[in-house]
């Protein structure tokens, strides 16, 4: 019976079945590749949009860390971690300037540094009622030590335990993600569940009676 299968293969050729399977096979290895080739192609991190962007290329426009914009910043934070009635608008040298004060760097040899992602940095940039979120760190993967950048807009939305980000896009290095249906939603609650937000950040929020972008700050309400 082998041999008469033998036979008919040699004879006919491979079946459908393995056609189908070969060809699935090598779709799936062709759109790895090539998701892998845009996870580690450079992003080009800007102070302010491109005029005229190179095809193919995609850029990180850095929000602004201007300390003396951010002056404010610290007297609204408090406001909100005592707990009042309080309604507060956050610029986006604010936001940099809380979230520099509550980031602490890997230190070398530690457990964090060993990680596949480090994070090093978040940047804000506000732009006509969208959060722009960029996420910069170091990929660490098969002796790789590389620069990566997590990028995403969008705005809040109230969900079942306060209130939510709501991602449009999400960029990994220069991949779109969002261009895959439901694969945004699935990658921001992983990488936000991996985060660990500054805890007076973290009390304050449950506790927001609104969340809102708009114009170019970031409206917080106590009630």
């Amino acid at each position: 019976m082998a041999s008469n299968k033998k036979i008919d293969r040699a004879l006919n050729g491979p079946g459908m079945f393995e056609i189908t399977l070969g060809v699935l096979l090598s779709l799936t290895l062709g759109v790895l590749l090539a998701a892998l080739h845009l996870i580690f192609k450079p992003v080009e991190i800007v102070d302010k949009p491109v005029e005229a962007p190179e095809r193919g290329q995609v850029y990180f426009v850095e929000g602004s860390s201007n300390t003396s914009k951010a002056r404010q910043g610290t007297r609204k934070r408090q406001m909100l971690a005592e707990g009042n009635s309080a309604d507060v608008s956050f610029n986006e040298e604010e936001l940099n300037a809380w979230m520099a004060s509550a980031t602490q760097q890997p230190q070398a040899g530690s457990a964090g540094a060993s990680e596949l992602f480090t994070p090093e940095r978040v940047n804000f940039r506000i732009r006509e009622g969208v959060l722009h979120v960029g996420l910069l760190g170091k990929l660490k993967a098969v002796g790789l030590n590389q620069d990566l950048v997590f990028q995403t807009s969008g705005t809040f939305a109230q969900g079942a335990d306060g209130y939510e980000f709501v991602a449009d896009e999400l960029y990994i290095g220069s991949l779109p993600t969002h261009i895959v249906p439901g694969l945004t939603p699935m990658l921001m609650k992983r990488i936000l569940a991996a985060q660990e937000l500054p805890e007076d950040l973290r009390i304050m929020w449950k506790k927001l009676k609104l969340v809102a972008v708009e114009d170019n700050s970031l409206r917080l309400v106590l009630p």
